[in-house]
């Protein structure tokens, strides 16, 4: 469907399967495979499943050790079917992390069977709380850190890790004690997006890459330029199309699926809200359309009951089958979307 204008499109909203109630998920990826890699937030877990079957139950591949949090999962450029994985030892009832660690799993494209490859490759000096990973290449990374209000550049051969950026636009807004600013970014082209969840803020900040200095990889060459100061504060989750379109955000208090209508020439965004009543959404991501090679498909992972102090709840009308714990599962939504390009 094309979505234009202020026009409210008819999106199609799956329920593809049930997780357990008490399970968090922040960091998921579609694989070029078709089956989704989702990280569990409150456990040291990895699943998977194929998104594209209803009935497909998803599976336990690994346990991470030494931790009891896996943050967020992002692709290694260069490589098919290899990612960086974040995790920590977490408390999420006070919102605090220690001890974080970055892992590398691999998949064997040529045997489906075959269990993944992991590695432990760095830890991350991390004084503040970086809820995302996005690797540059297969040795830098950058760190969105909420607490520290800046983006990390490190370099996973070395474990050094450099502020990359900060601005206004990543510092916390509101309360005193509110927990994030930046919050989650994406690379596309020339760019690199970033949401503020404490302010509603989504902006993009102007890089080149440096294919001859492998120390560095990735600069920044202008300051942050805002796309859009005008959404609901507690974003979570961050997908941008590769045309750069549109941005797709979520909010996981007041469950709303806002898109980012961009202006190429100007960078200037458009929001409009074109979905409402999601449990919990805390991810989201634009993955080629398996059966149309023009079109993305957009997923959405929903937590469903999370109970801690510092998060508001409201009611949705997910409510009904929130506590349902037939298998230990990922709850997805879906919607296709057309390119513009």
């Amino acid at each position: 469907m094309s979505l234009t204008g202020s026009t409210m499109p008819e999106e199609e909203v799956v329920l593809i399967t049930q997780a357990p109630s008490e399970a968090w998920f922040e960091g998921f990826i579609v694989r070029p495979n078709g089956k989704v890699l989702a990280t569990r937030l409150d456990k040291p877990e990895l699943y998977t499943f194929q998104a594209d079957d209803p009935d497909a139950v998803p599976e336990l591949i690994c346990t991470f050790p030494d931790c009891n949090s896996l943050i967020n999962i992002c692709a290694i450029p260069g490589y098919d079917d290899d990612y960086f994985i974040l995790c920590s030892t977490a408390d999420l009832e006070v919102v605090t992390h220690k001890d974080a660690w970055l892992w590398r799993v691999s998949f064997d494209q040529k045997d489906e069977n075959a269990p993944p490859k992991t590695t432990r490759v760095t830890s991350v000096p991390d004084e503040g709380y970086c809820l995302g990973v996005k690797a540059v290449t297969d040795r830098i990374v950058l760190l969105p850190d909420g607490r520290t209000q800046c983006i990390w550049h490190m370099d996973t051969q070395t474990g050094k890790k450099t502020i990359f950026a900060k601005d206004r636009s990543m510092e916390r807004h509101g309360e005193k004690d509110g927990y994030w600013g930046i919050n989650r970014l994406q690379i596309v082209g020339d760019f690199v997006y970033f949401t503020n969840s404490g302010g509603g803020l989504l902006c993009r900040l102007p890089v080149e890459f440096d294919t001859s200095n492998a120390e560095v990889g990735i600069r920044v060459t202008g300051p942050p330029q805002m796309v859009a100061d005008n959404l609901p504060r507690h974003l979570d989750g961050l997908a941008v199309s590769p045309d750069q379109s549109h941005a797709y955000v979520a909010s996981h208090i007041d469950g709303r699926l806002h898109q980012v209508q961009i202006d190429p020439a100007t960078g200037k965004g458009t929001t409009l809200v074109i979905r409402e009543s999601l449990d919990s959404p805390t991810g989201v991501n634009l993955a080629p359309h398996p059966d149309d090679p023009n079109k993305l498909k957009l997923y959405i992972v929903c937590c469903g009951e999370i109970e801690v102090a510092w998060m508001p709840r409201e009611d949705n009308p997910w409510e009904a089958i929130r506590d349902i714990n037939s298998a230990v599962t990922v709850t997805v939504t879906q919607e296709v979307v057309e390119t513009s390009g």
